[in-house]
């Protein structure tokens, strides 16, 4: 789902897409990362976390978001030679499996009314031995049925949902922070997997 124009009005305003950069940097913190690493920061907006990452970091940095004109906007503020932009539904990855040693999205999953497809596209392109890093708001379970029938054009996460999906996929939780319903977690991809779960 795009953002409709009050929210690109937000979530493109200078004042948020710095704290969006701070908040994924402090996410990185948590890991050891290495220089040659590729990152792919899924729903990246106008490009602002991409940006401060591959500057800092000397990480090969792939942002992608399913709006052009995010993307757009996303390229003609960069000129980092580890950055690259890109129109992509999160909900069907054009990569490789294990392509990424982190997968980041922030704020993103909320947007999508199939937003497990999306997480479980995040899981695959991440290699064994890599982090995902997943931060947006958790409602709570009972609230996932009543929300698609009354909101279908919206996501609704929970925080079940979310560690069972990554739990069957392999992952094991390594950092989990809360500020009000928005939660932060970072999960290292174990080598080996179990069966991945059904969506």
């Amino acid at each position: 789902m795009r953002m409709t124009s009050i929210e690109k009005h937000f979530v493109n305003s200078p004042e948020h897409t710095l704290e969006v950069a701070h908040h994924a940097q402090q996410l990185l913190d948590r890991i050891d990362i290495k220089p040659s690493w590729r990152y792919l920061d899924v729903g990246c907006g106008v490009g602002a976390a991409a940006s401060e990452i591959a500057k800092r970091s000397g990480l090969d940095v792939t942002g992608i978001d399913v709006d052009p004109g995010q993307i757009e906007a996303a390229r003609a503020g960069s000129a980092h030679p580890h950055l690259h932009f890109m129109v992509m539904d999160a909900t069907k990855l054009q990569f490789h499996d294990a392509e990424f040693d982190i997968v980041a999205t922030s704020m993103v999953t909320h947007h999508m009314p199939r937003w497990e497809p999306a997480f479980s596209e995040m899981i695959r392109v991440l290699r064994p031995g890599g982090y995902l890093l997943y931060t947006d708001f958790m409602f709570p379970s009972w609230l996932a049925p009543v929300g698609r029938r009354l909101i279908p054009f919206v996501g609704i996460p929970s925080r079940k949902r979310a560690e069972s999906l990554a739990s069957n996929a392999g992952l094991t939780k390594v950092h989990q922070s809360r500020a009000g319903l928005r939660f932060a977690f970072v999960w290292l991809k174990n080598n080996v997997e179990s069966s991945p779960s059904s969506y």
